[in-house]
């Protein structure tokens, strides 16, 4: 059976079909709730956030990783990647300031590093797969 890149429902040929406008709001949907879950995190007392085990950077890296390509992926050509990655750069950055005033915690120039580091490469894996999803599908835009 031929899958196209639509999925969820068959089409009239009872092929497996993917609703992209559907898929892509929920990755958006999923992108804000990682960007409000990273401010819960980075702005909770130091001895009341979990851990992973991690290293803090790698754990900066996933985070940023994830909604930046969650982010890229759900807004597609409406949004360009570059912006997405400059706002959560500037996030980040908020969020390391404001760990300033948070008992337990402290703002780390490696951690805004670690942090943009996975929103660039997490907007450019999804970039690259929305560019390749396009080539598939035949189609200027996904």
């Amino acid at each position: 059976m031929n899958c196209a890149l639509t999925y969820g429902f068959t089409n009239a040929s009872g092929y497996a079909v993917i609703d992209q406008n559907r898929i892509k709001l929920i990755a958006r949907l999923l992108g804000w709730l990682a960007v409000i879950v990273i401010a819960v995190l980075s702005l909770v007392p130091g001895d009341m956030r979990p851990h992973t085990g991690a290293p803090g950077t790698l754990e900066h890296v996933a985070a940023y990783l994830g909604t930046a390509g969650l982010l890229t992926f759900g807004y597609g050509g409406r949004r360009s990647p570059v912006a997405i990655i400059l706002s959560l750069s500037f996030y980040s950055a908020v969020l390391e300031i404001a760990q300033i005033q948070i008992p337990g915690r402290h703002a780390a120039f490696t951690d805004f590093v670690a942090s943009t580091t996975g929103a660039i490469v997490g907007s450019a894996l999804a970039w690259i797969v929305l560019k390749a999803l396009e080539r598939i599908s035949g189609s200027g835009s996904v």
